[in-house]
């Protein structure tokens, strides 16, 4: 059964469904928008789309029960499913699910993706009527944004019948970090501010801290190193940044644009870490959506990376297949509701568990027996931990009881249930 035909059937009467480009990035933290806060990188591309579209400012995806999160991400992205209802990377198309291309393409869209093959889930970017995977290597990652943006513009101006849903997914801002010398140039690291909640180690162990992306700095972190790893990041997404403004000039003015990121990650030593093997704030993903029928503005709102599935089909006129148990965000983008969700929840493995409601977030570390509880709106970096004050009992065991319900209504057979 497929939601808003009606809505579908009227569009196509009035000829008027937008072109939709979608781009994931890899590794790409939310606060990396010059226009959203962040005055030490160059956006202009990104910062456009923020003056003119409209931001989710809590977009988390559910995390994954392996080490390379992108994976589980894109394909929570792709088939609209939760964390643990999704195939493995190579697992066949399970019966009745409907992936993102074959939705836009059942509604007369012609689809074309450009992607990493390493990160995504294969029967979903197989199914685009046209797919071309990226060259990977350390020589050619500094020549990546600008190949995505030609293929991209070409494809494009090609033509063809009906509108059009290309999925960009460049493998940037993604170790290892190669710039062009023009965009590097722009980045002096010892001019870079490093977070507040910089430390040298992570305070405890998290259950997984001798992972890849942690092996890709010294132990403990020192300032002159986070610095560097900084500078080389922002120079990624400043040259990506760059050839996304050669997209957007390229395209038609009836084109719907969602920009995110699969997820963030910890580079400069985040509390202490650099990867995306954690639950804390840096995880987030940034969500940008600009064009027709979106009108300016921000939300706080919880949301999930399965969720944008629904959103794009909804803001296309698209059906929604009955297989997507994201939610759209549509309403929010309109004004008629201010959130779709009261908690967001997120995983890593069997060593960590996250559940965030309103402006107070659990991370419970099963393995070593620990919790934390933040105020991310008064403490958004994270640095004051309330689980251990007495004040905060009856909060820490509401949001137990919040994390428990929803491990059971996602089927999470992997981690006991904190009460």
């Amino acid at each position: 059964m497929m939601r808003r035909r009606d809505f579908l059937m009227t569009a196509l009467a009035a000829g008027t469904r937008p072109n939709v480009l979608l781009i994931n990035t890899d590794d790409q933290r939310f606060d990396t928008i010059r226009a959203l806060g962040n005055p030490e990188i160059q956006t202009p591309a990104l910062d456009s789309l923020v003056r003119r579209g409209f931001v989710f400012s809590n977009l988390y995806s559910q995390g994954g029960m392996v080490g390379a999160m992108c994976l589980p991400s894109r394909t929570m992205l792709m088939t609209g499913r939760t964390v643990f209802h999704i195939p493995e990377r190579n697992d066949p198309m399970p019966a009745g699910v409907t992936v993102l291309a074959k939705a836009f393409e059942g509604a007369g869209y012609r689809t074309f993706h450009y992607g990493k093959r390493g990160n995504t889930y294969i029967p979903a970017s197989e199914a685009f009527q046209t797919t071309i995977y990226s060259k990977e290597g350390f020589e050619v990652r500094a020549e990546q944004p600008e190949r995505h943006a030609d293929q991209v513009i070409e494809w494009s101006r090609a033509g063809g019948n009906g509108p059009f849903l290309i999925y960009m997914a460049p493998p940037v801002p993604h170790d290892p970090r190669s710039a062009p010398k023009r965009f590097a140039d722009l980045y002096d690291p010892a001019k870079l501010t490093l977070p507040k909640n910089y430390l040298p180690e992570h305070p405890f162990d998290n259950g997984d801290l001798r992972i890849r992306d942690e092996m890709l700095a010294a132990f403990p972190r020192t300032k002159e190193e986070m610095r560097r790893h900084l500078a080389d990041y922002y120079a990624c997404i400043t040259c990506l940044d760059f050839h996304v403004g050669r997209i957007l000039a390229a395209l038609p003015a009836n084109t719907i644009v969602l920009f995110t990121s699969d997820q963030g990650l910890a580079v400069g030593g985040r509390h202490g870490l650099m990867g995306k093997q954690n639950l804390y704030e840096e995880f987030k993903s940034p969500c940008l959506v600009a064009g027709p029928g979106v009108r300016h503005g921000r939300s706080d709102a919880l949301v999930h990376m399965h969720d944008l599935f629904p959103t794009l089909c909804d803001l296309a006129g698209v059906p929604v297949p009955s297989s997507v148990e994201g939610l759209s965000l549509a309403p929010i983008i309109r004004g008629r509701q201010r959130r779709v969700r009261d908690d967001a929840f997120a995983v890593y493995k069997d060593v960590q568990r996250m559940v965030r409601h309103d402006r107070w977030k659990l991370i419970w570390y099963p393995k070593v027996g620990r919790f934390q509880l933040f105020d991310v709106a008064g403490d958004p970096w994270e640095l004051h931990d309330h689980s251990g004050e007495p004040a905060h009992a009856a909060k820490l065991a509401e949001m137990k009881r919040r994390l428990t319900e929803q491990q059971n209504k996602h089927d999470d057979k992997f981690a006991p249930r904190p009460v």
